[in-house]
């Protein structure tokens, strides 16, 4: 996968539907459910024992930078906009893009205590622009880092959510990867679907790191 340089500003970029994201590469990412026996809740576990987990398996993603901030689209195919909360019956749909902060972190898990990873997460109940960048050690250990360096801008529309996910080039150790160019880093992708009532740990994901390259 291939950041591509664009020479257009981040605010062009943060529409999902601009006819320049037309002009990048895309790529098709294959998703599978998350693992229910790695659920940290025996509720869960047992819950979902014979359910299906991750009602989203197909994402296409699309990446570009402008020297400044480097700019994820996703879009997946998604017959309802869920974006509250109801009753217990559907949940709001999410996507997070993930990254190891070392080595091949365990993706079934988010991470490990040694091998922890940076995931970038919006969820369609927040305020616009609104994301949260999150360090995470093992399932349901995640904490929120830095402060307002990821935002996201989502539209649904004809049966599909595209989502832009936004970053500076640059961060602090603190604030999670750092890209630049030529240098490969690994990233994956997360999908919640919440017309299945996904939710928390439980999620459409890429079961296998992918290297990306910033152009």
């Amino acid at each position: 996968m291939k950041a591509v340089k664009l020479q257009l500003a981040t605010r062009t970029l943060l529409n999902p539907g601009a006819a320049q994201w037309d002009k990048v590469p895309v790529e098709e990412v294959r998703l599978a459910g998350m693992p229910v026996h790695a659920q940290p809740s025996r509720y869960v576990r047992t819950a979902w024992a014979d359910r299906p987990v991750g009602a989203v398996r197909f994402l296409s993603v699309r990446a570009a930078h402008n020297s400044r901030d480097i700019i994820f689209r996703l879009e997946w195919a998604d017959e309802t906009e869920n974006r509250d909360y109801a009753n217990g019956t559907a949940f709001p749909d999410a996507a997070a893009v993930i990254f190891p902060m070392n080595g091949d972190a365990p993706l079934e898990t988010m991470g490990s205590a040694k091998a922890p990873v940076n995931a970038w997460y919006w969820r369609a109940n927040f305020e616009e622009d609104a994301a949260e960048n999150l360090i995470s050690r093992g399932l349901a250990t995640e904490e929120v880092s830095g402060s307002g360096s990821v935002k996201a801008r989502a539209r649904w529309g004809d049966g599909k959510w595209r989502v832009i996910f936004v970053r500076p080039l640059t961060a602090s150790e603190r604030q999670g990867v750092e890209f630049k160019n030529g240098k490969p880093v690994k990233v994956a992708f997360a999908v919640w679907e919440g017309s299945n009532q996904e939710r928390a740990n439980l999620n459409a994901y890429s079961k296998e790191w992918r290297e990306l390259i910033v152009e």
